[in-house]
């Protein structure tokens, strides 16, 4: 049957629908219209792109190709619950899209870490799904800021397949889940700065989904929980910091011990076995839940699995407020130092936590990997405050990253080769990042955008983490 003239309506009445551009382009191909298939493809931009290189099953298009059909024959029944549906529909066609070989942005030069997943979803902008009326949707949102939350790149990146999985898996999906959009600098996605919700998804049951756009492009209504969403993601991000520093450092004293903490005294000790700097009342609370989901990893698998992390994250309501109870930044912490643009990042995976400048040493300051060793408060040296509050010595060197009393220094190259942190950048770097964790200095890679929050990350110390006795000859 030939859709071209519904489908030629529905797009007049809806232009910037390029999935629509995208079928009435297939239309006209079929009869034979190139030169009219071609205009159509062109409008469809991304869409094309990212299907004319999929195997895309035909009835997943089809299917969507007769929603619009019908939307357009029966355009004066159109209701909330039809653009619901339609709504529900377009996202598990993106989320059908097989994620590999999938295109990259044209425009994208930066290199992407490995392990870092792309879908075609990348080319898909949130423009393209059809509005959701706000009065079908309040309920999604509503007075309730709180539930579950994950995360993705505005721009498109691998955080797409945390929803794919979300969307896929709708027996285990919580009653409410929020996604918060990252904005993206070259390769890394920026945490907490500017993180707004992007959409939130309502589970149903039986397989029904209800979808409510946040994004002003794609959502024409303006749904009232929006601001509370947002300061409730905050508060989910700045959660997930106390479980990235938790799962860092017992991956850090499993690494150097070979076995897991099996208390919270294991990792809060003394001089020098001072793993973690300090301890929060949500870091009690996981600790049981996330040393049941780093025991045997890769024993078990699929249902079984994700049954445990479901069962863990009970007892954690940090980790139960993440998406399949397990921790968003999953991957241990490590530390980038760029001299070019004196910036120092805390990283998990292709997330940047943090983005701190720093005074260097220019020629002086050497490039290639370390691991943090000491970790001291107040470390003595040659004159009195010289390396400040804190410091992280790297590997067996006379190099460490520390605190200095030449504030002026930071981001200019006045050291002999250490890397100097402000006052309460390198206290919260301290308290972030375990004894063990990776260090990478080189030229290049980082954004020079200073990334820290306004509330600092802070935890509790009842230990002694000083080293009296030693006078450090690092090269300040």
């Amino acid at each position: 049957m030939d859709h071209s003239p519904h489908l030629k309506s529905y797009v007049k009445k809806h232009p910037d629908n390029k999935m629509a551009w995208y079928l009435l382009g297939k239309e006209y191909e079929s009869s034979g219209q190139e030169g009219k298939a071609n205009y159509c493809f062109n409008r469809a931009g991304e869409v094309f792109e990212a299907f004319e290189h999929k195997q895309i099953p035909a009835d997943v298009w089809m299917e969507y190709q007769d929603k619009l059909v019908q939307m357009s024959k029966e355009k004066e029944r159109r209701t909330a619950r039809a653009r619901h549906l339609l709504t529900a529909l377009m996202v598990l066609l993106l989320i059908w899209v097989p994620s590999a070989n999938a295109p990259k942005h044209s425009n994208e030069n930066a290199s992407v870490p490995p392990g870092t997943e792309r879908t075609a979803v990348d080319n898909v902008k949130a423009a393209e799904v059809p509005d959701v009326d706000p009065k079908e949707t309040a309920q999604i949102g509503g007075t309730n800021a709180g539930g579950v939350f994950t995360a993705q790149g505005r721009k498109g990146s691998g955080a797409e397949t945390a929803l794919a999985d979300m969307l896929t898996k709708t027996d285990r999906l919580p009653p409410k889940t929020t996604v918060l959009g990252m904005e993206q600098s070259g390769s890394w996605l920026l945490w907490r700065d500017g993180m707004q919700p992007l959409l939130s998804v309502q589970n149903r049951g039986n397989g029904g989904l209800a979808v409510q756009s946040y994004d002003a492009a794609a959502c024409a209504c303006k749904p009232s929980d929006r601001e509370n969403l947002r300061k409730a993601g905050l508060e989910w991000a700045a959660g997930q910091e106390e479980l990235a520093v938790l799962n860092s450092s017992m991956r850090a004293f499993r690494s150097q011990h070979q076995r897991l903490p099996r208390s919270l005294d294991e990792l809060t000790r003394n001089f020098p076995d001072n793993m973690m700097y300090g301890t929060t009342e949500e870091m009690k609370k996981a600790f049981v839940p996330m040393r049941n989901l780093l025991a045997s990893p890769g024993q078990r698998t699929g249902k079984e699995s994700d049954q445990q992390a479901g069962s863990s994250a009970e007892s954690s309501p940090l980790l139960a407020s993440s998406l399949h109870g397990r921790p968003f930044l999953g991957q241990p912490l490590r530390i980038v130092v760029d001299k070019s643009k004196h910036r120092l990042g805390l990283l998990s995976g292709n997330v940047l936590i943090r983005n701190y400048s720093v005074g260097l040493g220019g020629e002086k300051t050497p490039e290639g990997k370390f691991v943090i060793t000491d970790k001291v408060v107040n470390p003595n040296g040659k004159s009195n405050g010289e390396f400040g509050s804190r410091g992280m010595q790297l590997s067996a060197t006379n190099y460490a990253i520390h605190g200095t009393n030449e504030p002026d220094s930071i981001g200019k190259n006045e050291s002999l080769g250490c890397v100097r942190m402000g006052k309460r950048d390198v206290e919260e770097l301290f308290a972030l990042v375990p004894s063990g964790t990776e260090v990478v200095i080189g030229t290049g890679g980082l954004p020079d955008q200073v990334l820290v929050p306004d509330s600092r990350f802070t935890s509790e110390s009842k230990h002694d983490q000083t080293n009296p006795r030693k006078t450090y000859h690092w090269l300040n």
